[in-house]
């Protein structure tokens, strides 16, 4: 279970958990860039058009609820206005936006493919 948690914040290959999802280093102008293939299994990282679709849902999921704990925390425990509360998480939501994006994708082919420990590379 630890392995799959790292290799999903780690960007790695679901299927050996080696060669990175993501094209590095990182570029703004295009920040989901991946690449094609595993450099090491070849396992194909789309499968099919739009197969990234689902990682929308889990990306709304994630800043719905920590949006929403982070304003509610702020406005009844730290007595912030609702404005500034709302500016905070305007704030917070652009300074992760692309770790939220790449993370739901990570997580999407992660919920998709399975690890496999028998993996033998030549």
């Amino acid at each position: 279970m630890f392995g799959l948690i790292k290799s999903t914040i780690n960007y790695t290959c679901p299927r050996c958990r080696k060669s990175s999802l993501f094209i590095k280093p990182f570029d703004i102008k295009n920040p989901l860039a991946m690449n094609g293939s595993c450099k090491r299994c070849n396992l194909n990282f789309e499968p099919e058009p739009g197969f990234y679709f689902g990682a929308m849902f889990i990306s709304y999921i994630i800043t719905g609820f920590a949006f929403l704990g982070a304003a509610l925390l702020l406005v009844f425990y730290f007595k912030w206005s609702v404005n500034t509360a709302m500016a905070f998480v305007i704030i917070l939501g652009a300074l992760s936006y692309f770790w939220v994006m790449r993370f739901s994708r990570s997580m999407y082919i992660h919920m998709m493919i399975r690890y496999d420990k028998d993996l033998v590379i030549l």
